[in-house]
């Protein structure tokens, strides 16, 4: 429920603080107080906007809202990092003059979407919305699915399941069929390209092989001459100096000194070891020598091979590679190559796949079409029961001559199924059933708007209504009787939720547990309003001013008169609320 709204600098009304009771709250004024205004902030609560031409200056709504009841919204509050108190959370929304707007919930900063989706949604405004509302076939679907959510959210539920495996299994079928059509174009030359691949068989890093050993090849002569030569000077096989005979007298004359010093020792064996690796580098390079030029033909056959690699990274790589990864050696096109092998395999699985595919669509579409028909069979059940308790709510509204009538019929089949919900009336015997918005005058359409929020709310099943309703133009257009009967069955509604009205008619405001004047005062020319609780004398003095214009014995009297009459039922409605509470 909403405890209290504070609303600053908007319209006539600078700064107003409202504290609505748990059931019935009724707002009344006389006109150009600013009962609009108090509509127009708490629209800005729910993440409405304000129009700039009622800004005088920035315009701040606060408002504090119990959590009990709203699972989103306390759901939310830890992701947002907002705070709550005592059950509570408190929302504002700031709208400077530029129209720039500012939300926050708990003291968490938060779009404006998401202001409306977190806190709009618990709190359902009637007044010049409802003829859109009513001619949005979305929103009467919701309203019959949400007074026999019992039975039919677990239909709901199973068929949308189903309507989103099959849209799986239509998307998955698609890109087999691309891919199947992919392959009729394409896997011929893959694998081609994959037996020419193979036929030459490169081993990775060969072509970057290929190139070093023919720049080795291409210097044959200098490479021979640098080895011979290196070769000599290590050892020599004439009387040329060499570094070899040169560590055979160092290793012989330490070797003699070690027998009379055994530290020398470890130096000796050092030297033996160079002697050693010494001879093996000069046999190796000696090796090298002669093997350069062992085979004359090699130059002319790696450089075909390289001729015939580069060729085949030329041909095949357009048709193995991504457009993005370009091939530039052998060993990226081997890789390519792994990537073309597995579309093969894809293209080879396809046909089983599709078949597979087709035959689970033909089933989950099978399934499909029988949850759709139980979920039109549970509507046409619950739209005739709510069919009933509208037309009952009607009677009790002094619409006793019209009938209501909640229709299910087809349309295109969508994820909540095939059904197109229209709720029509027929305003007096012989009139043809119409939709509501079209059949029914203005003092009508919110009775009717009112006959269906106290069904709904009344319904055992309905768990999903927001816990707070605000009408703006209930009595439009109404009076005596039925006036009785508008707030007769808004203090019934207050059995079941938070109910708010701005009402011009004493006979409404009467049965209220809560009642709030917009108080307005001039000075030095000035306009502004406040807002007043009253206690059962100001509220006497309203009512009699709203039945009359003054505040006469008589005036006073019938007010009295009126309250009364209304307590039995406003006490019962608040006393019902508070307990819930």
């Amino acid at each position: 429920m909403l405890s209290t709204l504070r609303i600053r600098h908007i319209g006539v009304i600078d700064d107003a603080t409202l504290e609505f009771g748990p059931g019935f709250t009724a707002l009344t004024g006389e006109t150009g107080a600013g009962k609009t205004m108090i509509v127009t902030g708490l629209m800005m609560l729910l993440g409405g906007r304000l129009e700039r031409g009622r800004l005088r200056e920035a315009s701040t709504v606060d408002g504090t809202l119990a959590l009990a009841g709203h699972d989103e919204l306390e759901a939310a509050l830890d992701d947002l990092g907002a705070e709550e108190e005592d059950g509570e959370v408190l929302v504002v929304r700031r709208v400077t003059r530029d129209g720039r707007s500012r939300a926050q919930i708990g003291g968490a900063p938060v779009p404006i979407g998401t202001l409306a989706r977190l806190v709009g949604t618990a709190v359902t405004v009637h007044g010049q919305s409802d003829q859109q509302r009513l001619r949005d076939p979305d929103a009467q679907r919701e309203a019959l699915d949400r007074f026999a959510r019992a039975e039919i959210e677990p239909l709901l539920e199973r068929h949308r399941e189903l309507w989103r495996e099959r849209s799986a299994l239509t998307e998955r079928l698609a890109e087999l069929d691309d891919l199947l059509s992919e392959r009729d174009r394409r896997a011929t030359v893959l694998r081609e390209t994959l037996e020419r691949l193979e036929q030459a068989d490169p081993q990775p890093g060969e072509d970057a092989a290929l190139r070093s050993e023919l720049e080795r090849l291409g210097n044959a002569g200098e490479l021979r001459a640098a080895a011979n030569q290196a070769a000599l000077a290590l050892v020599a096989d004439d009387d040329a100096p060499a570094a070899g005979p040169l560590l055979d007298v160092a290793a012989e004359a330490l070797g003699r000194a070690s027998r009379t010093d055994d530290s020398l020792a470890p130096l000796v064996e050092r030297l033996e070891a160079s002697r050693i690796e010494l001879s093996d580098i000069a046999a190796e390079l000696t090796r090298y020598a002669e093997d350069i030029d062992a085979s004359p033909g090699r130059l002319e056959e790696a450089n075909e091979r390289l001729h015939e690699l580069t060729v085949l990274i030329r041909d095949l790589a357009p048709v193995l590679s991504d457009p993005d990864v370009p091939v530039e050696d052998v060993t990226s096109l081997l890789e390519a190559s792994r990537g073309a092998a597995v579309d093969l395999d894809r293209y080879d699985g396809a046909d089983q796949e599709r078949a597979a595919a087709a035959e689970q669509l033909e089933s989950t579409q099978a399934e499909l079409d029988e949850a759709a028909a139980a979920l039109t069979a549970a509507r046409v059940a619950a739209a005739r029961e709510l069919s009933d308790a509208v037309q009952e709510e009607l009677r009790h509204l002094e619409m006793h001559d019209a009938a209501i009538r909640v229709d299910v019929g087809e349309q295109s089949h969508r994820i909540h199924g095939r059904d197109a919900v229209a709720i029509l009336l027929a305003p007096h015997p012989g009139a043809d059933h119409l939709p509501v918005a079209r059949a029914a005058s203005g003092g009508e359409l919110s009775r009717v708007m009112l006959a269906l929020e106290v069904a709904l709310s009344a319904s055992r099943s309905d768990r999903t209504a927001a816990p707070v309703f605000v009408f703006d133009e209930i009595d439009a257009g109404i009076g005596g009787r039925a006036a009785l009967a508008v707030g007769q069955r808004l203090a019934r509604l207050a059995q079941h939720a938070q109910v708010i009205v701005v009402t011009h008619l004493p006979q409404v405001a009467a049965h209220a547990g809560t009642h709030l004047q917009i108080v307005k005062s001039s000075v030095d020319g000035s306009t502004s309003s406040t807002v007043e609780t009253l206690d059962r004398a100001g509220r006497i003095g309203e009512l009699a001013r709203m039945l009359a214009g003054d505040t006469s014995d008589l005036a006073l009297a019938h007010a009295e008169e009126l309250l009364e009459e209304a307590g039995t039922v406003a006490s019962g409605a608040q006393a019902s609320a508070g307990t819930r509470r």
